[in-house]
């Protein structure tokens, strides 16, 4: 009886390289403003990869000083990233007055989270500090030393955290799960938290995700895989998703967090509405751990499956925030399968990237996306592709190049494909409550 109970979004937050606000993101990036920039990394000269999308400095200060006690004990950029986009959105959808260990009016047993998270650290504890001449663990000697161990540590700060940290902070009691799934997590996170409320495991679910890999380990990690752009010149340029002069992914770091509720359950309360979720698909490539599916497969699948979740033909689709790395195999093997989802119907599509602004935040990468999609659904904008100067003729569709574009958008489609071939599509509508 649950299965067709609606799923709509009320809030929204963010923090990425544009700021730290939703309608700042979205007034820059409609404004073709980059967030990508030098790095400025101690020690950055020496890094092979020198463009990237960095929470500013003044930034990521401000959200010390909002959480100080967690900047002092966590200290882990991913987590605080997480905490300040989760509040906003929380806030946003009129919820987070009601208090962290509190019962609201309705009920934060029904209000859970559910989070993708990175690795998020850059630095791995030897272990064998607390292993004695026997070979064998000693729990003694590690919990005395356990306050010592540095706040990025893979010891201190596990995936789960970010999602504990959030459910503990702001009392939502209810479903709480970790989605741990490469370039995928966020949207996967997202249309997990959509199934558990539309099938009545929940009322309401911040859902997103938050990495940071803007650390020599990250940086270093996708340069050895010959994912990463290492050009020096012009950062803010140096993204160029759908470019014949495209040259790899540009890293970017932040959070993207939404309020997903069920709609007599938002309509109760009088809550806002910004749209709705109609739809999810996931597939696995089961390919290569390093590339798509040449031919786009499992991305063609995860989009076929969202619109058949939506009950909706391709043509009530208007816009698709792509997944658009800027490497070579990706961004052309995402055409092919948006070609052929939408056959004739996929010229008359607006396309956009947003890693060209903000830069590719990994797990997190489907948070703020979705968080624009929506905003394009719900006020009929859609920002631009920047940095597409030269069209690959692989590349064929409508990409928005470097100029916004206003366009009733019905529907919409945000993409997030994985290392590892993992894929996910959620369909956005405008909401109509009849």
């Amino acid at each position: 009886m649950f299965f067709k109970r609606r799923v709509v979004v009320t809030g929204l937050g963010m923090a990425t390289s544009l700021g730290l606000h939703v309608e700042e993101n979205w007034k820059k990036a409609l404004a073709g403003t980059s967030g990508i920039g030098r790095l400025t990394y101690p020690a950055a000269e020496k890094s092979p990869v020198q463009a990237v999308g960095e929470v500013k400095e003044t930034d990521w200060r401000r959200i010390q000083e909002t959480f100080p006690e967690d900047a002092a004990g966590e200290g882990e950029r991913r987590t605080l990233l997480t905490l300040w986009a989760a509040k906003s959105a929380l806030t946003d959808a009129g919820v987070i007055n009601t208090g962290a260990g509190g019962q609201g009016p309705w009920g934060h047993d029904r209000c859970g989270v559910v989070l993708a998270a990175g690795l998020g650290i850059n630095r791995l504890e030897d272990i064998r500090r607390w292993v004695d001449k026997d070979g064998r663990f000693d729990y003694e000697k590690f919990g005395r030393e356990y306050k010592d161990v540095h706040g990025e540590s893979l010891i201190k700060n596990n995936s789960n955290r970010p999602s504990a940290l959030i459910a503990e902070r702001f009392g939502l009691h209810g479903y709480n799960s970790t989605i741990t799934t490469a370039c995928a997590s966020a949207s996967q996170a997202i249309g997990t938290a959509y199934r558990a409320i539309r099938r009545g495991d929940a009322d309401m679910i911040a859902a997103g995700g938050a990495d940071s890999m803007i650390n020599p380990v990250g940086l270093v990690f996708f340069v050895m895989l010959g994912a990463a752009n290492t050009a020096s010149d012009s950062p803010e340029e140096a993204c160029r998703p759908f470019d014949r002069k495209r040259g790899g992914l540009v890293m970017g770091e932040g959070a993207g967090i939404v309020v997903l509720e069920e709609e007599s359950h938002a309509l109760k309360r009088g809550a806002g509405i910004y749209a709705e979720v109609a739809g999810y698909g996931s597939t696995m490539d089961a390919y290569q751990v390093t590339a798509p599916h040449p031919k786009g497969e499992g991305a063609e699948k995860a989009m076929r499956a969202a619109l058949l979740d939506a009950g909706m033909p391709p043509e009530e689709i208007d816009y698709i925030n792509a997944h658009g790395t800027s490497t070579k195999l990706n961004d052309s093997a995402e055409t092919l399968a948006i070609n052929n989802v939408f056959k004739g119907h996929a010229n008359s599509l607006c396309i956009n990237s947003s890693k060209s602004i903000i830069g590719h935040l990994i797990a997190a990468s489907g948070g703020p996306e979705f968080v624009f999609t929506a905003l394009s659904v719900s006020r009929d904008e859609i920002h631009p592709t920047l940095n597409l100067k030269n069209p690959d003729p692989k590349c064929d569709l409508d990409y928005v190049p470097n100029v916004k574009r206003s366009k009733v958008v019905r529907a919409a489609i945000s993409n997030s494909f994985g290392f590892g071939g993992q894929n996910a599509s959620l369909v956005i509508k405008k909401y109509n409550k009849f």
